[in-house]
Order: structure tokens, then sequence, then C-alpha cells
């Protein structure tokens, strides 16, 4: 300090307080008890000031984005597009084929919007059509199937039974053993249409009188008592003969009308070729009849019935020079007056083979008789 200038008391005095101090040695303090002394004070309440003016504009601030916020919320509910509502489910059948042999009699199938397709393994598969509705009535030795409404498509593995598999509409039986076919019930009417093989048209609860034969590519239209109708393509009626108890096969002519025809006409047309060609008068015989042909005159048309099988499939068989051939039982069942009454091969021959045989067969006339006969042969054809 500089000697010119004169101190006051006062600092004087805190100048004698500091040289003592330093002299003194330091205090011992007690650190924990401070510690905890200042743990357990009570916090001092900080001091009410007058709100800013910002702490002012906070709450409105506040209230300004809440209602931006709502504001934007409906409009983008106004503005965005309508959810989508959720597809509906929509029941979709099983593409596997139900197991017909383990279904219960009477159990009623009914096919929705989709075809549905019922098999029997080893025997039958048949199809109802959309909306048709059908039960099994049988599955024994005449596995058969009621359809009560719509249509089914049926195909049946071949055998050699005379029937396996039959659709039965009301009192209609359509009744097969191997072939491919379509029945349909539209109204008071069945319409059967076969694409395979041979199918009998009769009344139920008869296996031996059918009233009406259809084979490959033809059609038939009946009452549903199965004993009137109309058919076209490869088909026959059985008619009582006017002057026996018989009944034979006839081809059944169809008519084929203009188009700009009056519908008068048409009727009238259709009506005429309803009616089997047949004739009234009576056959004159010199001797009776006998009961079937003789041996020797079965094996003069059998031959007859070879020597054209042979020539039909040696017409319609293509071939690059190597032998071919082919075995099938052929089946003929004659009517009393000696024409063809149906025929069948097991196994069937080429479609082109067949529709040969089957026309050139009925060319053929065996001897007349009083109830026919049907009989079966063993070929081999080669060419």
């Amino acid at each position: 300090m500089s000697k010119g200038v004169e101190r006051r008391p006062e600092q004087r005095a805190l100048d004698r307080l500091i040289l003592e101090l330093r002299d003194e040695p330091a205090p011992k303090l007690h650190w924990e008890r401070m510690e905890a002394q200042l743990q357990h004070a009570p916090r001092p309440e900080s001091p009410r000031v007058a709100p800013s003016f910002l702490s002012r504009l906070r709450l409105p601030a506040v209230g300004a984005v809440a209602f931006a916020a709502i504001a934007s919320i409906v409009v983008a509910r106004r503005t965005a597009p309508p959810p989508q509502q959720p597809a509906k489910a929509t029941a979709q059948l099983n593409a596997a084929p139900l197991n017909g042999d383990q279904l219960a009699l009477g159990t009623r199938l009914t096919a929705g919007n989709q075809p549905l397709v019922v098999a029997h393994p080893g025997r039958a598969r048949w199809t109802l059509e959309p909306h048709a509705t059908a039960f099994i009535t049988d599955a024994g030795e005449f596995l058969t199937v009621k359809l009560e409404q719509g249509a089914l498509a049926a195909e049946v593995v071949p055998d050699p039974k005379p029937e396996t598999f039959a659709v039965e509409v009301e009192g209609t039986r359509v009744a097969v053993h191997g072939t491919s076919f379509r029945v349909e019930r539209a109204a008071e009417r069945v319409q059967v249409e076969v694409s395979e093989g041979t199918v009998a048209v009769e009344p139920s609860g008869s296996h031996s009188s059918p009233a009406f034969l259809l084979r490959r590519n033809s059609r038939g239209n009946f009452a549903l008592d199965g004993r009137t109708g109309s058919v076209e393509g490869n088909a026959s009626a059985v008619v009582a003969d006017g002057h026996s108890q018989s009944r034979r096969l006839v081809k059944v002519p169809v008519a084929r009308t203009h188009p700009s025809a009056p519908a008068s006409v048409q009727s009238a047309q259709s009506a005429q070729s309803a009616r089997p060609e047949v004739s009234a008068a009576p056959v004159a015989t010199a001797q009776p009849l006998p009961a079937q042909p003789s041996i020797a005159d079965i094996e003069t048309g059998v031959s007859s019935a070879v020597e054209l099988m042979n020539r039909c499939f040696s017409d319609n068989t293509r071939t690059t020079g190597n032998r071919v051939s082919a075995n099938t039982a052929l089946t003929l069942s004659v009517a009393g007056d000696g024409s063809i009454q149906s025929v069948t091969f097991e196994p069937p021959l080429a479609p082109a083979v067949e529709d040969c045989a089957v026309s050139g067969l009925r060319t053929l006339t065996f001897t007349r008789s009083v109830e026919g006969v049907t009989f079966t042969r063993l070929l081999e054809l080669s060419r």
C-alpha cells in the first residue's frame, strides 16, 4: 500500500481480522451431516411473478393450434375417398369330386352356381349342372340316380352286364351299361342326348322292355312316364306288332322342316314323323314260324356280318405298313321279323369303324321266327 493514502478505520479493522484468520487453523466441517440436512430441507417456493407478454399469448396459441388440427382432420375426412367395403365371402365348391359310394342313400345333392361332380370309382362319374338337384336311390347292382330338377351328364365305365347305371326322372328310366350321355328335365318332358354308347329309355320299374334305344350322336324328347316320345339321329323306337304280342325296334325317321314353313305344317310333319313306319298288312305265312332261327341260318348271317366288319375295319383304319388287329365281342339282337334289333361291341371299336359296321349290319336280314334271337360272337379284325 502506498504511504501517502490514509485508510479509513473500518478498512484497517478488516485488514487486522484477515491477518488473524490466516493465523488460525482451518475448522473441521461435518460434510455428511450437512448433506443430510440439505436433503431433508424443504424446497423454497418459486416466487410468483406477473406473466410476461409471451406467456399471455401461450394459451391462445395452443388453442389456435388445437383448432387448426381439428379442422385439418375434418377436412381430411371430407376429402379422403370412402373406405372400400370388404368383399363378401363367396362359397367355393371343392374341385375334387364327391365319393358317391360314401354317400347315404337318399342324400339330396344340389349344385350351386358351379357344377357338382360325384364319382363312383370303377363304375361311373356324373356331374350335376348348376342349380340341379338329385339323390342316389340305389347303390347296389343297379346304380340309380333320381334327377329332381335341372340336368346331369354321366360317364359310365363299360361293363358286360345289361345295365349298371340309370337316371330316373319321374316315371322315366334312362339306363346304360357303358356310355356318355346327358339327361335334362325340362318342364314336363325329359330330354336325353347320347354322345357315346347306347342308352335305353323305358318306364321306371322295367328292366327288359325299353321303349326307345338311343345310340351315339342321337337325342330324344320323352314324356315323364317314359312310354312316349320322339327321337332323332341314330335311334330306334320299340312298337308292338299289330298281329302278335311281340315287340320290335323300328327306325324312326326325322322330319326336316323348312324354317319358313307355317307352324301348322311343321306340327303336322312332326306328328307324322313321330309315328314309326310299320306296315299294318298281315304277313302271309305258308307254314308256322320256328321259335328261333336255326343254327345254320344264324351262321349264315354271322358270315355276312364278319365279312362286313372286316371291310369296315380295313377301310377306316390307318396303317404304316404294319399289321393292325382288334378283338371285340359282337352281340346281335334279332327281332322276330329277322331285322337287327340292336348291335353292341365290347370293347367298343374306333368311331369310324363302328359307324360303318352299325350302318351295314342293319341292312342284314335273318330268318323270321316267333321269338327272335340274341347271340354273341368273338371277332378278330385285321388288315
